[in-house]
C-alpha cells in the first residue's frame, strides 16, 4: 500500500455527471488507489447516483460548506502516500494516475505533478487545451505563479507529506474559486517543487453555473489571496510591490462585476455605487454616464413598481 493514491472527489449537485466521473476513475491503468467522495450537502439526487459505487468508495456526507471544506474532509479520511484531486464533473484519461505517479516516483524531490487538459462544454474554449489558454513555464516558481505567468491545473497529484506540511486548503478566504491558487503559492513559497506534463490527461467540463465561472466570487477570492500574501512575512519586497501594483485593477474589476450583478438584479442604487467604485480606477466617460442612468433608474424603479402594484 506504499504507493496508494487517495483520490479526493467533492460532489455538490453533480448528479448528471458523477457516474461518468467515477467511471473514468475506475478505468485507470494505475489500480492502487482509493476513491474518497464527499457529498457536500447536495440537494439533487447525487447521493442516489452514488449508490452503485458505494462498495468501491469511501463515502462522506456533510452539510454544504464549499468545495475546499469538502476537500479538507476528504484529506482527513485519506490513507494514501499520494493525494489526487478530481472534481465531481471532470473526466480522467486512463493513464492520468500512471503518468503523474510515475513523475513523482522518478524524482523524489518533486512534490506535485500536474497535467494538461482539454476543455469541453465551453462556448469559447471547447476542444482547446488548457495550457494553450493558460500558459505554463519551466521552472514552476512562486514568482511566475503569483504573476499568472505560469498556471497550475487543479486536477493533479501531490505527495501527502507536502500537503500536510502546507496545511491543506484555507477555508477562511473571502469568495470562492481561487483557494487552490492560495495552496499552490503556499507550497511553492515553502520550497515544494511542481512539474507539469503537456499530455492532456483530463477532460475539463465547463459549466456556466460552476464556482470557477462566477466572476464576483472568483475575483473576491483572488484579491483575498493577494492580500494574504501581501501580509505574509515570507513574501519578499519585489513580490509585495507587484501585488500592490496589481490590486487596484483587480478591485476595479470586482466592483464592475458587482455592478453587473446588481444591475441584473435590478438593484440600481447598489449598481450605481459599484460602478462609481469601478470608475474611480477606470475613469471612463461611458461608465460615468452609465452611473447617471443607474442613479436615475434607482429613483424611478420604486415609483414604477408602486404604479404596477396599484393596478
Amino acid at each position: 500500500m506504499s504507493n496508494l493514491v487517495s483520490v479526493i472527489i467533492p460532489a455538490y449537485n453533480v448528479a448528471p455527471f458523477i457516474a461518468e466521473t467515477l467511471d473514468s476513475l475506475f478505468a485507470q491503468t494505475w489500480r492502487n488507489f482509493e476513491a474518497v467522495v464527499i457529498n457536500d450537502g447536495s440537494t439533487d439526487d447525487t447521493e442516489e447516483r452514488l449508490t452503485p459505487y458505494r462498495d468501491r468508495i469511501v463515502y462522506i456526507k456533510q452539510e454544504n460548506r464549499g468545495v475546499m471544506a469538502a476537500r479538507n474532509a476528504g484529506l482527513r479520511a485519506a490513507r494514501g502516500r499520494y493525494v489526487a484531486l478530481l472534481d465531481g464533473d471532470d473526466l480522467w484519461e486512463p493513464k492520468f494516475l500512471e503518468t503523474l505517479a510515475g513523475m513523482l516516483q522518478a524524482d523524489p524531490n518533486l512534490s506535485v505533478a500536474y497535467p494538461n487538459a482539454v476543455f469541453f462544454g465551453s462556448p469559447n474554449f471547447a476542444g482547446r487545451r488548457h495550457q494553450d489558454v493558460f500558459p505554463v513555464a519551466e521552472p514552476v516558481t512562486f514568482d511566475r505563479v503569483l504573476r499568472r505567468e505560469c498556471y497550475i491545473f487543479g486536477s493533479l497529484l501531490i505527495r501527502r507529506e507536502a500537503m500536510d506540511d502546507t496545511g491543506g486548503f484555507d477555508e477562511s478566504l473571502e469568495g470562492q474559486g481561487a483557494e487552490d491558487f492560495d495552496l499552490w503559492l503556499r507550497m511553492l513559497q515553502r520550497g515544494h517543487r511542481f512539474k507539469f506534463t503537456t499530455a492532456p490527461l483530463v477532460k475539463y467540463r465547463w459549466r456556466h453555473n460552476s464556482l470557477s465561472n462566477t466572476g464576483v466570487g472568483l475575483l473576491s477570492c483572488v484579491i483575498s489571496v493577494y492580500e494574504k500574501f501581501l501580509a505574509s512575512e515570507l513574501t519578499n519586497e519585489d513580490d509585495r510591490a507587484w501585488i500592490n501594483s496589481r490590486l487596484p485593477e483587480l478591485r476595479a474589476q470586482l466592483s464592475y462585476a458587482r455592478f453587473k450583478a446588481a444591475a441584473a438584479a435590478r438593484d440600481f442604487k447598489r449598481a450605481a455605487e459599484h460602478l462609481a467604485n469601478a470608475n474611480s480606477y477606470y475613469r471612463r466617460p461611458k461608465l460615468a454616464i452609465a452611473r447617471i442612468v443607474m442613479k436615475a433608474a434607482a429613483k424611478l424603479a420604486p415609483r414604477v413598481m408602486a404604479k404596477i402594484a396599484a393596478r
